[in-house]
């Protein structure tokens, strides 16, 4: 068992996130929605958007009507992750073992650390006052035996420091509400707790602590249930893995069925599959493509790619998407799913083109250096090659004409009388 566990807390990330980006919101009312959209929803909000009676999960729509001063900025995947990332490489450096969760949240083990550091509460300012340095960003860190305290911590006490002491646990969350358990999201578990008025996590525990009860009333969840509202956890701390999904996913800015605009959207997400591949130095022996459609039907096809440049994984996405998409109804969201990994051959191979090869590896240094965004295909910006073929036919057919016409005219010239041909 751990004793000494860090959750690092940047409450508000995406907001602090914005105001670091741009110092005239410091003190503006703005909120931070997942789409323009008048479905979006927001994200999150700062405490002078508060004033004005928005909140979290407030429709896009309601929100302009209610509160016209209030900015709405769209969520910035792209700046948060960045400062997600280096926030994670700061804070790794006071322990080797750290783990980084959603935005703005990390897990540190602190075990084996005494002799460099005086006590906990030393190391943590010490942590809080080099984030505050580096990016001038507000931290909250909980110190307990396991994640899930130290999480949770972070979440319900105000101060920038709090340590719960082993052995602690159970007190310490007997007074809070049932929901800031994790499996107290979970459908079966939520209904029961609504049921019975478990408002608190020490009415959970009274009635976990029977366990013929407890087992008949949250059957299959009754043992994490009662690890969970006894503050005991067990995971451990772990450095980031390679997963065993790559998953890619997007939410359109309105629900459609242009053909042009979902197939532009299939080919960005299998840009971004194929160059996480790329990085991964492998394909993806499954490949899975799952469309959701406005009146909460989904359809899936799967299938598999056997190499990582752009133009295969770009194909066979598109394939999937024209099986998988038989209905007429407009389309909300599209998600791609890359399972069963495997490594990429270092064997060339004789008959195989390798320019889109060598074009996804320049593509990459790019986007490596400037971010995914900095270069797309033309077709993925719905600038399709149709075009281009209906310019140079267009071309052809002007410069036939005007051929015609000079002969007209030469025809015409020999009789002063008629008048010349002008092409136009």
């Amino acid at each position: 068992m751990y004793d000494r566990i860090y959750h690092i807390r940047l409450e508000n990330f995406e907001l602090q996130a914005e105001r670091i980006l741009d110092s005239s919101l410091r003190t503006r009312p703005i909120a931070i929605i997942s789409s323009h959209h008048q479905n979006g929803s927001i994200v999150a909000l700062s405490p002078e958007a508060k004033q004005e009676g928005l909140y979290r999960g407030l429709k896009v729509s309601v929100a302009r009507r209610m509160a016209h001063g209030v900015s709405l900025l769209p969520y910035n995947t792209t700046l948060y992750a960045k400062l997600h990332r280096y926030l994670y490489q700061a804070v790794s450096s006071y322990s080797p073992v750290a783990e980084p969760a959603a935005f703005g949240q990390y897990y540190l083990d602190m075990n084996g650390m005494r002799n460099i550091y005086r006590d906990d509460i030393q190391a943590a300012h010490l942590i809080a006052r080099d984030i505050r340095s580096r990016l001038s960003m507000h931290s909250q860190i909980g110190i307990s035996a396991n994640k899930l305290v130290s999480s949770i911590s972070t979440a319900v006490v105000p101060e920038m420091i709090y340590r719960v002491e082993r052995g602690n646990e159970a007190r310490f969350l007997a007074p809070l509400q049932s929901q800031v358990l994790p499996v107290a999201g979970e459908k079966t578990v939520c209904r029961m707790i609504r049921f019975l008025f478990l408002d608190r996590v020490k009415n959970i525990q009274e009635i976990v602590s029977q366990p013929e009860p407890g087992r008949a009333l949250f059957g299959a969840y009754y043992r994490k249930l009662t690890m969970e509202a006894n503050g005991r956890d067990n995971s451990m701390v772990q450095p980031p893995q390679l997963q065993d999904h790559i998953i890619e996913q997007t939410v359109l800015q309105s629900d459609t069925n242009d053909e042009d605009i979902l197939i532009a959207t299939v080919r960005n997400l299998a840009e971004q599959l194929a160059y996480r591949l790329r990085r991964r130095c492998q394909v993806a022996r499954s490949l899975r493509l799952e469309v959701h459609y406005t009146d909460g039907f989904k359809k899936s096809c799967s299938g598999a790619v056997r190499y990582n440049d752009d133009e295969t994984v770009i194909s066979e996405a598109i394939v999937l998407f024209i099986r998988a998409n038989y209905r007429r109804n407009r389309i909300r969201s599209i998600l791609l799913d890359a399972t069963d990994f495997k490594a990429v051959s270092g064997q060339l191979e004789m008959f195989r083109d390798n320019r889109p090869d060598r074009l996804s590896v320049t593509l990459d240094k790019i986007r490596d250096k400037y971010g995914f965004g900095s270069i797309c295909s033309a077709e993925s910006l719905l600038i399709p090659k149709v075009r281009t073929n209906m310019t140079r036919s267009s071309t052809e057919k002007s410069r036939k004409s005007t051929e015609i016409l000079n002969v007209l005219n030469n025809n015409f010239q020999c009789n002063s009388g008629f008048p010349q041909w002008v092409s136009v």
